[in-house]
C-alpha cells in the first residue's frame, strides 16, 4: 500500500510538472510575440514620429515587466510547488481592470467592465491570469469587431462577451479541454491552454467553467467561484 500511494505521488507531481511547462508555454507567449513585433517596429524608428515613439516604448517596458513577473512567478513555481500561491480576499472587479488594461494595451480591444463588489477568499494572481485569458480569447475570435469586449461580475460569476462568430453547438462541451481547437480556430494563434487553464483556476476554487452563445450574436464565457469563497457582495 505504501509503495502504491509512492507511486500515485509520483504520477501526479509528473502530471504537475508537465502542466507547468504546457502553462508556461502558453503564458509566455503573449508577451514574447508582443516583444517581437517591438522589436521590428524599432527598426524604422527613425521614421515614428516623438509621440508614436513613446507609445512604443512604453509597451514594450509593460510587456518586458509582465514578462520579467512570469519568468519569477515560474522561478518560484518550479522551487517550492508545494508551498502555491497562498489565498487572500480578492476584488475580481479590481483584476477584471488590471487584466483589460494588458488586453487593451497588447490588442487595442477596449474592454466594458460591469462589476459589483464581490470580494472572493482565492489566489489572486491565479484569478487575473483566468480573466486574462478570457479577454484573450475574446479579442483572438473577434479581432476586427469595433465593439468593446463586455466583463460581467455577479457574486463570484464572471462572464465575458464578444461580438464575434461565437461557439457551436458541436464546440460547446470541449472548448475547455487542453489543445482542443475549433475549425474557426485552426488559423489563429495559440496553443489551446487558455481555456483549460480557466477551467483549471475555477475548479481550484471550487467553481464551474461555462460557455456558449451571446444573445445577439458572439461568444459568452466564463468561470464561478464556489459560494463559500465570497467574501462581500452587492446585495
Amino acid at each position: 500500500m505504501s509503495f502504491g500511494r509512492m507511486l500515485e505521488r509520483l504520477a501526479a507531481a509528473r502530471a504537475a510538472q508537465e502542466r507547468l511547462v504546457q502553462d508556461a508555454a502558453h503564458e509566455l507567449r503573449t508577451p514574447l510575440t508582443s516583444l517581437r513585433t517591438n522589436a521590428d517596429v524599432l527598426r524604422r524608428v527613425t521614421e515614428l514620429s516623438p509621440d508614436a515613439r513613446d507609445r512604443l516604448l512604453d509597451d514594450v517596458e509593460g510587456e518586458t515587466r509582465e514578462l520579467t513577473h512570469l519568468v519569477d512567478e515560474l522561478v518560484e513555481l518550479a522551487l517550492a510547488r508545494d508551498r502555491g500561491e497562498p489565498e487572500q480576499a480578492v476584488e475580481l472587479a479590481e483584476s477584471a481592470r488590471r487584466a483589460a488594461r494588458r488586453v487593451h494595451r497588447r490588442t487595442g480591444r477596449l474592454v466594458h467592465i460591469d462589476a459589483d463588489a464581490t470580494v472572493v477568499h482565492g489566489r489572486p494572481q491565479a484569478l487575473e491570469r483566468a480573466l486574462g485569458n478570457l479577454l484573450e480569447n475574446a479579442a483572438k475570435f473577434a479581432p476586427d469587431d469595433h465593439e468593446p469586449i463586455e466583463v460581467r461580475i455577479r457574486r463570484g460569476e464572471v462572464t465575458v462577451s464578444d461580438h464575434g462568430p461565437g461557439i457551436t453547438d458541436a464546440d460547446t462541451p470541449r472548448v475547455f479541454d487542453r489543445f482542443y481547437r475549433a475549425d474557426t480556430a485552426r488559423g489563429l494563434p495559440g496553443s489551446g491552454l487558455g481555456l483549460a487553464i480557466v477551467r483549471d483556476v475555477a475548479e481550484a476554487h471550487g467553481g464551474t467553467v461555462f460557455a456558449g452563445t451571446r444573445a445577439g450574436g458572439g461568444a459568452a464565457v466564463g468561470f464561478t467561484v464556489e459560494g463559500s469563497r465570497l467574501v462581500r457582495q452587492d446585495r
